[in-house]
């Protein structure tokens, strides 16, 4: 809590100073930085592949005797962008996530499907041991992850399908791109937490490996941007990221979802380089 709190102030306080800089000289953009912009969001995540209770909603479990504080799907996660735009409607980012995300299955939700159980001939309340008939599992991810992203406006699309000029200050982009993912995932039984599988952990333990997994991604979303202030905009953005594999969520599923998936919803604040890199009149 203490770390989003930093996050939003830091935000804050970010952008009433380049505000209140911008306001207070008349000032020449380094040609060296023309059309470049940065970016920072902080928002929440939303997984959906075999451990997750609701394809949209993100659930909860309750009254857990192993710890004191709820499990919860939502997690939250920031992100940090460089863009380089080519023309009016056409730009080129590179964006760095870093966050997590999480699901838990309850057991009548697992009714008609094969489960993955990696370790089957282990006795019960041994790591590893999962018995879904009773029992039900969770994990949490936690990613840092790299995009490169092709950004299209379409507001000229929408001008003219609705026969009316957008506001010049406000722009709808939607963006497409690969990145790469690194992650590790811990994967534990619901009720009483004990080890069922993971990535980037050693075997049968909640212990961290030297080394984490990798994957990579395809990348998808749209981004609305509202320019208040010259060169300062706000951003609100929607990015699915979705992998090849089966495996963020620690359980490859016969008859599962596949290609696991997360969604990003974020909220953030946009600047010009144009503006920070300057020299006065």
């Amino acid at each position: 809590m203490k770390n989003k709190l930093s996050l939003i102030i830091a935000i804050s306080f970010l952008s009433c100073s380049l505000v209140s800089a911008q306001n207070e000289n008349k000032i020449a953009p380094n040609k060296g930085f023309k059309n470049w912009t940065i970016g920072i969001n902080y928002g929440l995540t939303k997984f959906n592949g075999d451990i997750s209770q609701y394809p949209f909603a993100s659930a909860e479990q309750i009254d857990l005797q192993y710890q004191d504080s709820d499990f919860q799907e939502q997690r939250s996660a920031f992100s940090f962008s460089l863009e380089k735009i080519i023309d009016k409607n056409v730009s080129i980012s590179i964006e760095n996530v870093s966050g997590e995300f999480a699901g838990l299955r309850r057991p009548n939700e697992y009714k008609g499907y094969e489960i993955n159980v990696p370790y089957s001939n282990v006795s019960p309340g041994m790591p590893g041991y999962f018995d879904a008939k009773s029992s039900g599992d969770k994990f949490v991810n936690s990613f840092n992850e790299t995009d490169i992203l092709l950004n299209y406006n379409i507001n000229s699309a929408i001008s003219e399908f609705i026969k009316k000029e957008m506001p010049e200050n406000f722009s709808i982009f939607i963006k497409l791109g690969f990145g790469y993912n690194v992650y590790r995932s811990l994967r534990t039984d619901l009720y009483n937490d004990n080890y069922i599988y993971s990535f980037g952990y050693d075997e049968l333990t909640k212990n961290e490996s030297d080394v984490p997994v990798t994957e990579s991604v395809m990348v998808g979303g749209a981004k609305l941007k509202y320019e208040f202030e010259n060169s300062v905009s706000l951003i609100l953005d929607y990015t699915i990221r979705v992998t090849n594999s089966d495996k963020w969520d620690s359980s490859i599923m016969e008859g599962g979802q596949g290609y696991d998936r997360f969604s990003f919803l974020s909220f953030g604040l946009a600047y010009n380089f144009d503006v920070i890199n300057k020299t006065k009149d």
